[in-house]
């Protein structure tokens, strides 16, 4: 896998597309039982409570599928940065509840998980220049998305843990 990939690392040896289509079932199983004030919880100060870690779930899923759609159907499209930071409360601001927000992100997996299982591999070379990195696949976005979801997993999971 290539290391210019960013969270190629998280990745290694898994199969992107099956880390991607196991991210709602991991996710749902973590939060059984938890309560809204549990999902609202900021660990610490400058944290993420649960909500707005799957808020920002749902957020990287619009932008990184609106990114790889955009290679694959465009040419040479540039790709454009976000704030992920000043997108984490958009939820709030929406007064999303963590069903919405969670329901948003599923919505958007099903979509992501079909465009890459019908994505013909010639058409995943396709290129576009992201305005940070430079050069990226419509590839490297299965990876890209699979290595974000096993950070953002592991970070739920050693939140949920009992102390």
């Amino acid at each position: 896998m290539r290391s210019d990939i960013p969270y190629a690392a998280n990745v290694q040896d898994k199969d992107p597309l099956e880390v991607i289509r196991t991210t709602v079932g991991h996710i749902t199983a973590m939060i059984e039982g938890l309560s809204e004030e549990q999902l609202l919880e900021n660990p610490e100060p400058g944290k993420w409570s649960i909500h707005q870690i799957v808020a920002h779930l749902a957020d990287c899923e619009l932008v990184f599928q609106c990114r790889a759609r955009m290679i694959l159907f465009e040419d040479m499209p540039a790709i454009q940065p976000f704030d992920q930071d000043r997108w984490a409360n958009g939820w709030a601001r929406e007064k999303e509840t963590f069903a919405q927000s969670f329901e948003r992100f599923q919505v958007m997996r099903g979509a992501t998980i079909r465009l890459f299982e019908n994505t013909p591999p010639h058409d995943l070379k396709r290129l576009g220049n992201n305005l940070e990195r430079g050069p990226q696949e419509a590839g490297d976005y299965p990876i890209i998305m699979a290595g974000h979801d096993i950070n953002h997993l592991r970070g739920l999971q050693a939140r949920l843990q009992p102390q």
